[in-house]
């Protein structure tokens, strides 16, 4: 019988925190421009390819959804007199920052909770909203060794809580006998999972939501799996 447990990252495996904003913020600064972290938080709330599921990006997977990304930042530096050679090295500063495993906290209970539910039987697979090289930064922190593959929107062009996504996770596991979603976000987590048959552990929020169950750490999940 085949189990499976499919991962969010960000606010599941580690701490949410305001990584992309910040890190344009330092980004801009250390090339001279010193303009309001507020400032740059308020334009960085909105623009990234998660906040608007509906639309799918197929053909701008990879360095493209970095290339839209980026283009989404334009307006920005216009509006800040940004040179544009400046812009390009800001860019890729920015880049750099992001792909710095160091950026990412762990939560204390990750390793070892992927690692006892190995032990009991499931694979486990990230399915994350994210950028194409999530998966280097998994590697870097030390969790390659407990994942079968991986599952990241900026790869294959839908989002969660797009079904679409969701059948080609299934679709790389073999379509399990058993599987769970395990996620933060209600919507694009929880939602999105029950929408093709999986059970559903939403960890570290409160909010309301349809989940099968709710974890405040996810040390609770090995033991509801049982």
């Amino acid at each position: 019988m085949k189990k499976a447990l499919f991962w969010d990252f960000d606010g599941t495996l580690v701490y949410p925190d305001a990584k992309w904003s910040v890190s344009l913020y330092e980004s801009l600064k250390y090339f001279g421009y010193n303009i309001e972290r507020e400032t740059v938080r308020q334009y960085m709330r909105m623009g990234y390819t998660w906040h608007n599921p509906e639309v799918a990006y197929i053909s701008n997977t990879g360095q493209k959804w970095w290339d839209n990304f980026f283009s989404h930042l334009e307006p920005f530096y216009q509006s800040h007199t940004i040179l544009k050679a400046d812009a390009e090295k800001i860019n890729a500063d920015f880049k750099q920052r992001i792909l710095n495993a160091e950026l990412y906290t762990l939560y204390e209970d990750a390793e070892p909770t992927l690692c006892k539910c190995l032990e009991m039987g499931y694979k486990n697979y990230v399915l994350s909203n994210n950028f194409p090289e999530l998966t280097h930064i998994i590697k870097d922190l030390g969790l390659a060794e407990y994942f079968t593959d991986y599952v990241v929107s900026a790869n294959i062009g839908y989002e969660k809580p797009r079904i679409e996504i969701f059948e080609y996770a299934l679709n790389l596991a073999g379509f399990p006998d058993i599987c769970y979603m395990i996620g933060d976000n209600p919507v694009a987590d929880m939602q999105g999972g029950k929408s093709v048959g999986m059970k559903t552990f939403l960890v570290h929020s409160d909010v309301s939501s349809d989940a099968d169950y709710v974890c405040k750490d996810l040390s609770e999940i090995p033991f509801l799996l049982i």
